[in-house]
């Protein structure tokens, strides 16, 4: 009774508010086995607040000048099935559908309501797995691999990209990825550290990326998990993003460009249908909270909810 108690609050404090804690286009950093399926589903909320002002050159609220976004929110509901091709080498495609809205005063001085939904993205990824010890000095067990991934832009029309939706361009990720176990400890630690390539936007009036060379990105994730029970598991760490090249759309009065970044603050927990020997095989709950950010626009808070799962064909 008492172990269900704790399960029902911790729940309720996840799903008051909730980036995912695998890379979302690559997955998990465990990785999966040979002749494994692996669908996944999940929706992921961001009610953007702050923008970039040229004039303060700092983040500001939205809605505090009569000029650009006034208000802007994205729901994508994401769908990925990876395959286990052999014990140490995986492939998966990744969809995303996006709903976006956005209120924005255009230089004319015009109010516009923008409201749009639309498959915008799909992910190609690959995940090789170069080491996979069970003891590695303190550690009980040692994973690490390179993961890559590259996106293909889909129905960016002018409508969807100054809705917010998409990136409108193509782009590569290729990285590190690591998976370990502290000693007995049942301490976990994952993570990833990723480049990401941008190309160049096309030209769409009104849009504040229009023609601009989109920034590249160092995506980075460190997290701690722990399984208080064998079908929970709980984690918390740092997530985020830091700009390799200076970003056109955080332009200062001067003219002169900075670098984007977002750091937050990142809290999980995942419920096991089957117990923790079936781990991918769950419901999961995923809050993301910025403690520094500086981008075109951000979200307080980005709340993910999904589950996957596993079947075996061997």
């Amino acid at each position: 009774m008492k172990r269900i108690t704790v399960l029902v609050m911790i729940l309720a404090l996840l799903s008051l508010s909730f980036h995912l804690s695998a890379e979302d286009t690559i997955g998990c950093s465990k990785g999966i086995g040979k002749g494994v399926i692996w669908p996944r589903l999940n929706i992921k909320v961001m009610n953007f607040t702050e923008k970039w002002s040229r004039t303060l050159e700092s983040m500001v609220a939205m809605d505090s000048d009569d000029c650009g976004l006034q208000d802007a929110s994205i729901r994508q509901l994401d769908f990925r099935l990876g395959y286990g091709l052999l014990h140490n080498l995986n492939v998966g495609v990744n969809l995303k559908y996006t709903w976006g809205e956005a209120d924005k005063i255009n230089n004319a001085g015009k109010f516009l309501s923008l409201s749009e939904k639309d498959l915008t993205q799909i992910w190609l990824s690959g995940q090789w797995f170069f080491m996979d010890k069970h003891a590695v000095g303190p550690l009980k067990h040692f994973k690490l691999g390179l993961g890559a991934s590259y996106g293909i832009p889909l129905n960016d029309t002018d409508e969807n990209l100054l809705a917010g939706m998409g990136p409108g361009v193509g782009q590569f990720k290729l990285g590190p990825m690591w998976h370990f176990e502290l000693g007995s400890t049942g301490l976990e630690l994952a993570g990833h550290a990723l480049y990401q390539w941008k190309g160049t936007a096309r030209e769409v009036q009104g849009w504040g990326r229009s023609g601009h060379n989109i920034a590249d990105t160092l995506n980075y994730q460190f997290k701690f998990e722990y399984t208080p029970f064998n079908f929970m598991e709980c984690g918390a760490g740092l997530t985020g993003w830091i700009g390799m090249e200076d970003d056109m759309s955080l332009k200062n009065l001067d003219g002169s460009l900075n670098k984007g970044y977002n750091h937050s603050f990142m809290v999980h927990a995942e419920i096991f249908f089957m117990g923790d020997q079936y781990e991918k095989r769950k419901i999961f709950f995923i809050m993301n909270i910025p403690y520094a950010q500086r981008a075109m626009k951000t979200a307080p808070v980005v709340w993910t909810l999904g589950v996957m799962w596993t079947f075996y064909t061997f």
